[in-house]
């Protein structure tokens, strides 16, 4: 899968498709065959306002953050694989790691996916001991669904506003702050 954003040729890695179209999906550290995948995945959101963009540069220097959700195709074509899914964690300090970039194709979504993705990122803050993860989302249902609770982003830490300047929502942010207690005292 390196390839370019949405295509490379006749090469297509944010491919249509019906969820009856592919096989059994994996979940897995990412690598740098995916990139080009993820980066066509996420921005299909982003391109809608969703969630932020992100580009082959950022994704390769943060390549160690993600997971991604790949999926074989039934039929034969030019892709061995699909990425289907991502997400990042990012440490941001001893007590605290974000979730970022979620991003599940259309045709795979309501499959229970997502949630997946982030039980694994949950069990990755388990085997770090990070006690506590946040998101900031426009999908509060779907995080509670997870186990995460809405609270104040004013509860933040500095470190966190780094990011976030660099945002065009920075000074009218319509997401949700949500978080979820990993090592419960």
């Amino acid at each position: 899968m390196d390839i370019p954003l949405i295509s490379h040729g006749e090469q297509v890695i944010f491919p249509e498709f019906a969820a009856q179209d592919i096989g059994e999906i994996s979940i897995r550290p990412a690598k740098v065959g995916d990139v080009h995948g993820m980066s066509a995945l996420i921005n299909h959101y982003a391109s809608n306002n969703v969630m932020l963009a992100r580009g082959p540069q950022y994704l390769f220097q943060h390549l160690q953050d993600y997971i991604v959700a790949t999926a074989k195709p039934k039929k034969p074509g030019k892709l061995k694989e699909y990425v289907v899914g991502c997400a990042a964690l990012n440490v941001l300090w001893a007590d605290l790691a974000e979730v970022r970039s979620l991003a599940v194709h259309p045709s795979c979504q309501h499959s229970g996916l997502g949630a997946k993705i982030v039980g694994q990122l949950i069990d990755r803050c388990r085997t770090l001991e990070i006690p506590r993860v946040f998101c900031f989302t426009l999908v509060d249902k779907f995080f509670a669904s997870c186990g995460f609770v809405p609270f104040s982003r004013e509860l933040l830490p500095a470190i966190v506003w780094a990011e976030c300047s660099k945002c065009p929502k920075f000074y009218h942010c319509d997401e949700i702050s949500m978080l979820y207690e990993v090592l419960k005292k």
